[in-house]
């Protein structure tokens, strides 16, 4: 039985060095200090993770150092997905060999699926991968709209369907819908940052999967949530809620930020980001900067 997903999965940044190479040691002691950070599973190949601008190569590579660097001891989450069918599947099937617990997969985005074309692109890569899958529901990124029942159907004809990573607003009521309408086969991860992290818990989230600097505020807000401490837990939140949205006012700045933050930590060598990336003015890279002295000292 793979251990069930639940806490804090931070998103993976893939680092990358000065002159666009993979920086393979560079993410084995990124995943060492999330997991010391309080990590209970790690995400790679996401889209925060950059993991659409690899070559299938540097996926597999990224997954294989991944799955290395996790050394069982918590899950791994890969990123599964494609502009169709036989894409996902190859790409679902290598990251299952190459030892992912978990996959996370994106629905087609470029032609955009009905119901019935959701439900065949999911289920067939639930059948094909011994290992359960985590639907991500992102409408604003994919402007693909899912709905709870597309969901229940899925978790009911699917057993591998187990997971939900909700992004799209609003986040509360979804989650509701999606753990009624499927009751006890679900669990729901609250995504986008983990801007609506207290409300997502209230209403039973399993966790969050956040940008990797926040790691050890998340698993700290889920300690605390879950010791009934709901105080403690809103206040951690609230110390840090002006850095985090500001790092969410789209998946470059959030990248951005996360890479400079690893950087400063001496964890990934440089804060590259492959292209096509939204650069940071003078003006963002200065509040960055007073973000980040103020909480790396």
């Amino acid at each position: 039985m793979p251990t069930p997903l639940v806490g804090c999965i931070p998103i993976v940044c893939t680092p990358f060095r000065d002159d666009g190479a993979l920086d393979l040691p560079g993410l084995r002691r990124q995943i060492d200090w999330l997991i010391a950070e309080g990590a209970s599973g790690v995400a790679a190949l996401a889209i925060a993770s950059e993991g659409y601008k690899l070559t299938e190569a540097e996926r597999d590579a990224v997954a294989r150092e991944t799955v290395a660097a996790a050394a069982g001891r918590v899950p791994v989450v890969l990123s599964a997905d494609g502009a169709g069918v036989e894409p996902a599947l190859d790409r679902a099937r290598r990251a299952a060999a190459l030892g992912a617990d978990a996959l996370m997969v994106l629905p087609p985005s470029f032609v955009k699926p009905d119901a019935d074309g959701l439900l065949d692109y999911y289920g067939r890569i639930a059948d094909a991968v011994p290992v359960p899958i985590v639907v991500q529901d992102a409408p604003q990124l994919t402007g693909v709209a899912m709905a709870p029942a597309l969901w229940a159907r899925l978790a009911a004809a699917h057993p591998g369907v187990r997971y939900l990573k909700i992004e799209g607003a609003p986040q509360g009521s979804t989650i509701s819908a999606a753990l009624a309408a499927a009751p006890g086969r679900l669990a729901v991860f609250c995504g986008w940052g983990g801007l609506s992290i207290l409300d997502a818990l209230e209403r039973g989230a399993a966790g969050s999967m956040p940008a990797p600097n926040f790691t050890r505020l998340f698993a700290a807000i889920q300690t605390d949530w879950e010791a009934g401490d709901r105080s403690a837990a809103a206040a951690r939140f609230a110390a840090e809620l002006p850095f985090l949205l500001w790092t969410m006012q789209s998946i470059d700045h959030s990248v951005a930020a996360a890479k400079e933050d690893l950087r400063r930590r001496g964890l990934i060598a440089s804060a590259r980001q492959r292209g096509p990336a939204a650069r940071l003015d003078d003006i963002a890279r200065g509040q960055l900067a007073r973000f980040l002295d103020a909480r790396l000292g």
